[in-house]
């Protein structure tokens, strides 16, 4: 099961808690919020009986949306730019929290739901019960994840009928400027793709792209910005560890001649593994199609993909969180793989998947000495090279591999995910970024 309903007695789990005949379908919480240590408002919508639901958040950068609409699972930023998750961790992450609290409010005795997107596990606490119209009404919520802490309080509750658009993603925001297309050279300093970016029209900054990344910016990066940073919650990354973030809104991202508008941000601080003033990624991939040329350290972005011709052989994705996540397999092993433009490493291969198909073993993979450091501390494993790795339809010969093998917990824990292919494999190609569509373009690099 990929969630769990705890409640006294434990015989409450197992015999669902019908509501009274009386009991509204469809019901609307308004809440108070303190999402990671900013204070706002926000909502819950709920079907109960198809259990479709939203749960919306404003909270300046901190602000997000999720929900269920019935077929998708999706999130949204701060920005209100929604993402249909296909991650099968992900996806059931969210289902599993609209059935759950829609079996609350019929009257079901559960005190906690918890859930498991990924490696981590997100707990909320349910108090404060009331009868409001036959339901029964959870007025404090109380939730921990590897992201921080978010509290709300119910200060009103609604019955009235919702349209099934209530449920639906946001529609995308247009917070973005282009004319015709723009190129920029990546940093040739960097065998990582570093571009050149302008945050509240400061001083030039280094940011890496990084597919799976979201903004990021460093303390004295934001600083220098003029940025007001506000809040406390951590993340987690490639290591064990989980470290501490603040939050921050920009006016203004300028890459090349783009510009994205009110942009949020997470502060930072990267470490001298990664010598860099921030992150860009999904929020600029999600709005502008890119052409990535690693060999000859160029980026392009465009409206469309279109501008960048039709070639390539094409490789759909879907989204796991921010990141895209292709069908992929590893000498015929078939699994997930992440798309990781911010790893210039070997293909990362996830302690799951190792241990499952005896990965050590089977390469003769010897050890790594020089395990290198992530958000979230180091990552140790073996050394091995691939006869070939297939990306969609697209095979790739002769690749270094990394095999994870000590983690318990962090990205690489993920069971959901099996590798995360890194930038020695896109060099290979000219890869063009389709994020509306989920699809990339892959073209032989000469």
């Amino acid at each position: 099961m990929p969630f769990a309903l705890l409640a006294a007695p434990a015989l409450a789990v197992l015999l669902p808690v019908l509501a009274p005949a009386r009991a509204p379908r469809y019901v609307r919480l308004r809440l108070d919020v303190v999402a990671y240590g900013v204070h706002g408002s926000g909502e819950l919508l709920v079907d109960r009986a198809t259990a479709r639901f939203v749960r919306r958040f404003d909270a300046g950068p901190v602000s997000e949306r999720e929900g269920w609409d019935g077929t998708h699972a999706w999130r949204a930023d701060a920005t209100g730019m929604a993402r249909i998750e296909g991650n099968r961790a992900q996806r059931d992450a969210i289902r599993a929290f609209a059935r759950a609290f829609a079996r609350v409010l019929g009257g079901g005795t559960a005190t906690r739901i918890v859930r498991h997107p990924g490696a981590t596990t997100e707990t909320t606490t349910l108090a404060d019960r009331r009868i409001v119209d036959g339901l029964n009404v959870p007025f404090a919520l109380d939730d921990v994840s590897v992201d921080g802490e978010w509290r709300a309080s119910v200060r009103a509750v609604s019955v009235a009928p919702l349209a099934d658009a209530a449920f639906a993603p946001p529609a995308p925001p247009h917070d973005v400027v282009l004319t015709g297309t723009t190129s920029v050279a990546l940093d040739p300093s960097f065998d990582l793709p570093v571009v050149q970016v302008r945050v509240d029209e400061g001083p030039a900054l280094r940011f890496l792209l990084d597919t799976g990344g979201q903004n990021v910016i460093t303390p004295a990066a934001a600083r220098r910005c003029g940025l007001v940073v506000v809040g406390e919650g951590t993340v987690d990354g490639v290591g064990p560890n989980v470290v501490p973030v603040r939050y921050a809104a920009a006016r203004t991202v300028q890459i090349g001649t783009a510009v994205l508008r009110d942009q949020p941000f997470v502060v930072l601080d990267l470490g001298s593994a990664l010598p860099v003033d921030g992150i860009v990624g999904y929020e600029l991939l999600a709005r502008l199609a890119a052409r990535l040329d690693l060999a000859h350290h160029q980026l392009a972005l465009a409206r469309s993909a279109g501008a960048f011709g039709g070639g390539g052989a094409r490789v759909p994705f879907v989204y796991d969180e921010r990141q895209p996540q292709v069908e992929g397999a590893l000498d015929g092993i078939a699994g997930a793989a992440g798309v990781d433009t911010g790893n210039d490493g070997p293909l990362e291969v996830y302690s799951h998947f190792v241990r499952a198909h005896d990965l050590v073993h089977r390469y003769h993979a010897l050890p790594d000495d020089s395990s290198y450091v992530g958000v979230g501390g180091p990552v140790a494993g073996y050394l091995a090279r691939a006869r070939s790795l297939r990306i969609g339809g697209v095979s790739v010969d002769d690749v270094a591999v990394h095999l994870t093998t000590s983690l318990a917990r962090g990205e690489e824990s993920d069971p959901s995910v099996a590798m995360q292919i890194g930038d020695p494999v896109w060099k290979r190609f000219v890869v063009i970024f389709d994020y509306p569509r989920r699809l990339l373009r892959l073209i032989p690099s000469r």
